[in-house]
């Protein structure tokens, strides 16, 4: 069987191939799926990690978004943020993210410039990747499907330790532990989490440990999160919750004693 010819500087989107059989998706209509695979290869191509720009969303009309942000009562397809634009559920599980594409191609180039890839390339991932930046599932659907192991690097791998993001994480496992729960390692992926919270959501620290304390003080929600990057995917979610009246809590733990009510949420509600 001939080997699989790769375009080179293609683009792709990952699609499970139970897609269709999905729950989620089988109560969808067509304009609905068709929506959401539109928005997957557009966060793909142009790289945003799942976010999609008011513009773009508003193409495919109300009530498909409407349809997508309700075909699941915990984790529809996509959430509708406050100024129009849609972020797609799940998706850094499924696709390649800006950072690893960023890491994959600065990898290339070192290669490149050393007369090409390495024999060897796991031997060379180790060199170059640590344990803990390793997507086991992705590069095995990878090989499975006959394509070259590409060893990913990350800017956070040489970042300095940054205070306030190991002061969140270890906020939160105290605080899951504090629920009775067994206390959960703090990982690399928490710390990215909080870190793109940071520096690409624009969350500010304060708002972060706010929702921590006021997620694992509700009944609810302390069951639902239970990891930084669980914390960012329902951020906003959780921010709505906690605004409602019957429903703010006060619990003064760590970061958050000195917080008082959610006021400092309003500058961010342009986001």
């Amino acid at each position: 069987m001939a080997p699989k010819k790769k375009l080179d500087g293609a683009y792709y989107a990952r699609l499970a191939l139970d897609y269709f059989d999905h729950p989620k998706i089988g109560v969808l209509s067509d304009a609905a799926i068709v929506a959401h695979l539109e928005m997957i290869v557009y966060s793909r191509r142009y790289l945003t990690d799942g976010e999609i720009p008011n513009r773009v969303a508003n193409r495919v009309g109300f009530e498909v978004l409407a349809e997508l942000a309700s075909n699941d009562p915990d984790n529809p397809s996509i959430v509708i943020n406050d100024d129009g634009s849609v972020t797609l559920h799940g998706y850094a599980d499924a696709q390649e993210t800006k950072e690893e594409v960023k890491g994959r191609q600065q990898v290339n180039a070192r290669n490149g410039a050393k007369g090409g890839r390495p024999r060897n390339p796991v031997a060379k991932r180790a060199e170059t990747q640590s344990v803990s930046e390793t997507k086991p599932s992705r590069q095995a659907e990878e090989e499975e499907e006959g394509e070259e192991e590409i060893p990913l690097t990350s800017e956070v791998a040489t970042a300095p330790p940054r205070p306030e993001i190991e002061a969140l994480c270890t906020l939160l496992a105290d605080l899951i532990e504090h629920n009775g729960s067994k206390r959960p390692a703090i990982t690399q992926k928490w710390r990215d989490a909080v870190r793109l919270m940071l520096d690409r959501d624009g969350r500010t620290t304060e708002q972060i440990a706010y929702l921590v304390n006021w997620s694992q003080a509700d009944e609810f929600w302390r069951s639902n999160i239970q990891s930084m990057p669980k914390l960012r995917e329902k951020f906003d979610q959780l921010r709505l919750k906690a605004q409602q009246p019957d429903r703010t809590q006060r619990r003064g733990v760590g970061l958050q004693s000195s917080m008082e009510g959610l006021a400092f949420f309003q500058p961010q509600e342009n986001q």
